[in-house]
C-alpha cells in the first residue's frame, strides 16, 4: 500500500511535469515532493523515464493502478484536491478560477493524446479541450465528452502587422506568412480540415513541454508571426488581433472524464459551473455557440 501524500506528490509530479510545480499545489517545499514521489515509486519498484517532450512517465502497473482508483474515489468523496487541466486556448473559461475543492494544471497544454492518457490512468480528474472535434469516439469509449462551446478557429496577429486593416483576407494571403503552431499531427483532424495551404510554409514550433516552459513564446518570437486562436480565446486577451479571415474550423470546447466516475456530485458540479461559464460567454456574444 502506498500513503495519499506519496502517491500524491508522485501523480502530480507526471501530471505538471515537474516537482516545483507539484509542491506549489500540494502546499509544501520540492524536496518534500521529491522525497515522497521516491518512496511511491520504490513502494512499486518504478522508475522515471521522460518522453521526447521532457514529460515523466511510468510503465503500467497493475498494484498502483488499483491504487489510484482507491485515491480518486477519496478525492471524490472529500471534493478536495481535485485536478482539473485545459489547454491553451480553452484555459480563458477557468480564468475567474476553478470551482472550491478543485486545483489546475498550468493550463497551456497541446494535443490531446497526453490528457487522454492521465484521464484514463486517473491522474487527472477532468480535462477541458480547445479541440473537441479531434476526440473520435473510438478513442472515448471509455471517457464521458461534455460539448461547452463551438467556436471558429482563427488567426491572429500582434498590433501593426502589414495583413491588419487590409479588408478580408483569403488563405493565399497567408499561405507563406510566418506562423506559430503545434507540432504537426498534434490535431491530426484539425490540420485536415484546414487544408493544404499550410504546407506551403512550414510553422514555428510552439512546445508546452515543462523543459520548454521556463521561455515563453512571445518573449522568442518575431513580431510578424501568426498565432492561431479562437473567437473566444482571442477576445479573452490584448495582445493579439484576429485577421478577417474564416479558415473555415469550428473548435468544440469539451469537457472531459472518466465515464465511471462522472455521476459523482463534485464532477456533476463541474459539468454544472463549466455549462454557466459557456452560456455567460454566449450571452456576451464572443461569437461562440453554446454547446
Amino acid at each position: 500500500m502506498i500513503g495519499i501524500e506519496e502517491l500524491d506528490a508522485l501523480d502530480l509530479t507526471i501530471w505538471l511535469g515537474r516537482g516545483r510545480d507539484a509542491a506549489s499545489r500540494l502546499g509544501c517545499n520540492q524536496s518534500t515532493v521529491s522525497r515522497r514521489a521516491q518512496h511511491g515509486l520504490q513502494v512499486f519498484d518504478l522508475r522515471l523515464h521522460h518522453d521526447a517532450d521532457g514529460w515523466p512517465r511510468l510503465r503500467q502497473h497493475e498494484l498502483l493502478k488499483l491504487e489510484r482508483e482507491v485515491h480518486q474515489l477519496h478525492r471524490l468523496r472529500r471534493g478536495r484536491q481535485l485536478r482539473l487541466d485545459a489547454s491553451l486556448l480553452a484555459a480563458p473559461l477557468l480564468r475567474g478560477g476553478p470551482p472550491h475543492g478543485w486545483i489546475t494544471g498550468n493550463l497551456d497544454g497541446l494535443g490531446w493524446q497526453r490528457p487522454l492518457r492521465l484521464l484514463e490512468n486517473r491522474i487527472l480528474d477532468a480535462w477541458i479541450t480547445a479541440m473537441g472535434q479531434e476526440l473520435q469516439p473510438a478513442a472515448c469509449s471509455r471517457l464521458v465528452c461534455v460539448p461547452l462551446l463551438i467556436t471558429p478557429l482563427q488567426l491572429a496577429a500582434a498590433p501593426g502587422h502589414p495583413l491588419l486593416g487590409q479588408g478580408q483576407l483569403t488563405l493565399a494571403d497567408v499561405a507563406d506568412q510566418p506562423r506559430l503552431a503545434p507540432r504537426r499531427g498534434s490535431y491530426p483532424r484539425t490540420e485536415q480540415l484546414l487544408g493544404p495551404w499550410r504546407d506551403r510554409h512550414s510553422p514555428l514550433p510552439l512546445q508546452a513541454a515543462p523543459r520548454r516552459r521556463s521561455t515563453t513564446a512571445t518573449s522568442q518570437t518575431p513580431p510578424r508571426v501568426l498565432h492561431y486562436g479562437t473567437r473566444f480565446s482571442l477576445a479573452h486577451q490584448t495582445a493579439l488581433r484576429p485577421l478577417p479571415l474564416d479558415l473555415g474550423v469550428a473548435s468544440e470546447l469539451t469537457l472531459v472524464m472518466r465515464r465511471d466516475v462522472s455521476d459523482q456530485g463534485a464532477m456533476v458540479q463541474l459539468v454544472d459551473m463549466l455549462q454557466q461559464v459557456a452560456q455567460q460567454a454566449a450571452r456576451a456574444d464572443l461569437g461562440v455557440q453554446g454547446g
